[in-house]
């Protein structure tokens, strides 16, 4: 009789230990948000990589396609309390807090009430938390997860929030936000916090422990294509390595944010080029946490956007015989006898772009009117773009952003919108408990699926 007892009360144990595993197998947390990432911004950079033969992507497959393969997709909304159409500020209060809110708000609900977020949580479990945006972290979506005001516009306020909140990991951009002002004296006080302030990446390669607020730039930092121009300011991967090496001292695990966010700039711009690199960034990034989270174990790789930007594609148009006569000429294949169904060359020519066509087109539109001859914008812009552009048959060049719009047209690219949409977003997660991302959900959602991974509530 006693060896029976002894038997079923094993077996006992092993079912409720095992049981207790499955509910919050998952450690740490690296929760990546791709700001303005909609769904075709995903399928533009994959499909780039896979078909046109770009040299920097000998295996024709991007780091993003093999961790779609290998995760569990999901698909959410986002829409707000009472819009249908969401900004950065509501969405990542949204999805760090689980409750609605509006427009323009950090940090609190629909009401206005300050709500409790995912880092805030974390850090009464006793882990330690991070945060890194590739723009600046007083910025919508990294505030979403550090502050709590009433409007996105408020960044001083943001930044004495996230001092005084004090994540163990801040790096990105934003340091006139804590310099001066009326916050001339807030890196004195991150400092009496315990915090090293790194300015640039040789201070970030010094830390070794303990926190780190690293502000690489005034504002935001640069745009991907033109990160080659700052040697001192640590990639987003770089920043995203430091911060896990970090981060990971804690026995009790961490909570990882980070934001690339100027996915969003580019397709707010319409640069498809800029749009392209900025997702090539990401994909280093994942990567690296891909390569992490096989080793680690105890990781939960989470990607997913706060909203779409843009609705930018590649579409077919018909060109007239004229220009499809020329064209036939030059070697390009048309169909129907004047549609153009675009060409991976394009992708080609997106890994040449050198510069961010946004800011170009900012500096152009300073420059005095007489200056801008059709010789002078097409050096300009064939420099910018990292080969020869004819404009030659462009209409009225003395219309600076009509040059750009005309550029895309003739590449077959077109884009819905310069705001953002209502699209749906996906979802993407890898490693342990993955399968509580799948389905169809709301942003609102997130937060008690990220709980209950991390076994903090009841499934």
């Amino acid at each position: 009789m006693n060896k029976i007892r002894r038997a079923a009360l094993a077996v006992f144990a092993w079912v409720f230990l095992s049981a207790t595993l499955c509910a919050g197998d998952v450690k740490n947390v690296i929760w990546v948000i791709g700001d303005g990432m909609g769904p075709e911004a995903m399928g533009f950079f994959m499909q780039g990589v896979r078909y046109a033969g770009l040299e920097e992507f000998p295996g024709k497959v991007s780091n993003l396609e093999k961790l779609m393969n290998r995760a569990q997709w999901g698909l959410f909304f986002n829409n707000t309390y009472d819009t249908v159409v969401t900004d950065s500020a509501a969405s990542a209060t949204q999805m760090a807090t689980g409750q609605l809110s509006r427009p323009e708000m950090v940090g609190v609900d629909h009401n206005g009430q300050e709500v409790e977020n995912l880092l805030e949580l974390a850090r009464k479990q006793g882990k330690a938390v991070g945060v890194i945006s590739d723009t600046y972290v007083t910025d919508a979506t990294p505030a979403g997860f550090t502050a709590h005001v009433q409007n996105r516009n408020e960044k001083m306020a943001i930044a004495r929030q996230i001092v005084d909140f004090a994540p163990d990991v801040v790096l990105g951009g934003g340091l006139k936000y804590f310099s001066t002002g009326e916050n001339k004296k807030l890196l004195r006080q991150a400092k009496k916090k315990g915090y090293r302030v790194a300015l640039n990446k040789k201070e970030l390669a010094g830390v070794k422990s303990g926190k780190v607020l690293g502000l690489f730039a005034d504002t935001s930092l640069p745009m991907s294509l033109e990160m080659n121009l700052y040697p001192q300011i640590p990639s987003l991967t770089e920043q995203t390595q430091k911060a896990v090496e970090l981060l990971s001292k804690n026995e009790k695990g961490f909570v990882l944010i980070v934001e690339a966010g100027k996915i969003d700039w580019a397709g707010h711009a319409h640069d498809a080029g800029a749009w392209f690199h900025e997702m090539k960034a990401l994909d280093e990034l994942l990567g690296y946490l891909t390569a992490y989270a096989d080793k680690n174990g105890e990781t939960l790789v989470y990607l997913n956007a706060d909203h779409d930007t843009g609705l930018g594609a590649f579409a077919y148009r018909h060109v007239g015989k004229e220009k499809a006569a020329a064209k036939t000429a030059q070697g390009e294949v048309l169909y129907g006898g004047d549609a153009d169904y675009a060409s991976f060359e394009t992708f080609r020519q997106f890994a040449k772009q050198k510069r961010s066509l946004y800011n170009l087109e900012m500096e152009l539109k300073k420059m005095p009117a007489a200056k801008l001859t059709p010789e002078y914008l097409q050096q300009r812009l064939s420099e910018a773009m990292g080969y020869e552009v004819d404009i030659s048959q462009f209409e009225n060049l003395s219309d600076v952003s009509g040059l750009f719009a005309q550029l895309n047209e003739s590449r077959g690219l077109v884009w819905a919108t310069i705001n953002h949409s209502s699209l749906p977003i996906l979802s993407v997660a890898y490693g342990p408990e993955a399968d509580e991302f799948t389905g169809v959900y709301h942003n609102t959602d997130i937060l008690p699926r990220m709980k209950n991974v991390l076994g903090w509530s009841d499934k």
